[in-house]
């Protein structure tokens, strides 16, 4: 059952029978994520930006759901330590963002090819797929930026952004993203600035976030250099992001 939520409240509650708000032929309004699963991202991301990292990673559905793919069940956390942004081609392709990549090296995350495939295979074994990356704000509002924009894979409908600007106060917001192809991307020549402003094309347009009880997500994965299975995410406490 939905609670009431105020204006200022973009999040609500609702019981393990709750549908989405789809419309046949019409865009989606909303995004489900089961409690545990939105509990998990918060802590984890709290306790990876207290330790100076950025969180990243990928939203998982069930295809057989009939809320796929606006519905997930789980996420997979790439490492953090693995991060590599700040290798020579990365780095200068970020700095030329403007002066606040240059200012800020945690600003970006780009995932280890090793960490990504472990991450597939992963969520091909589980009869899972892929619906949304999500990645936390360290110092910025949980807006969809323009270098967002730029970096969603257009393969994905949504994207999730956390805020941890305030620590103690997480905000955390889904997008619809609407891109082609050839729009992804950055480069060491773009000489822009402003990039982690909003941007403001009608291609991205904010989403609901319904918590879902009584749905536990499936297991809450972690890709490291081991390769192997961690446990159920409550439980593991290594770094990821």
């Amino acid at each position: 059952m939905s609670r009431a939520i105020s204006s200022s409240e973009h999040v609500a509650e609702a019981g393990p029978t709750t549908t989405d708000r789809r419309v046949p032929g019409q865009p989606p309004v909303e995004v489900h994520l089961p409690a545990d699963l939105h509990e998990h991202l918060l802590r984890r991301s709290q306790e990876l930006n207290a330790a100076g990292l950025k969180a990243y990673g990928l939203l998982v559905g069930d295809p057989g759901d009939p809320g796929f793919p606006y519905h997930a069940v789980d996420v997979v956390m790439f490492d953090p330590h693995r991060n590599r942004r700040n290798e020579p081609a990365n780095r200068a392709a970020f700095h030329a963002q403007g002066s606040y990549f240059r200012a800020y090296e945690d600003a970006g995350f780009v995932t280890d090819p090793t960490d990504l495939l472990r991450a597939w295979r992963w969520i091909e074994r589980a009869g899972l797929e892929p619906v949304a990356p999500f990645h936390v704000h360290r110092r910025q509002p949980a807006n969809f930026s323009s270098i967002d924009y730029r970096l969603h894979n257009p393969a994905f409908a949504w994207h999730l952004i956390i805020s941890l600007r305030d620590p103690a106060a997480p905000d955390i917001r889904p997008y619809r993203v609407r891109k082609s192809l050839d729009e992804l991307g950055i480069d060491e020549t773009d000489d822009l600035e402003g990039s982690e402003l909003s941007y403001l094309g009608p291609e991205v347009s904010p989403l609901g976030l319904v918590l879902t009880s009584g749905v536990p997500s499936r297991t809450g994965q972690r890709v490291g250099p081991s390769g192997e299975a961690p446990a159920r995410y409550p439980d593991n406490r290594r770094p990821m992001g």
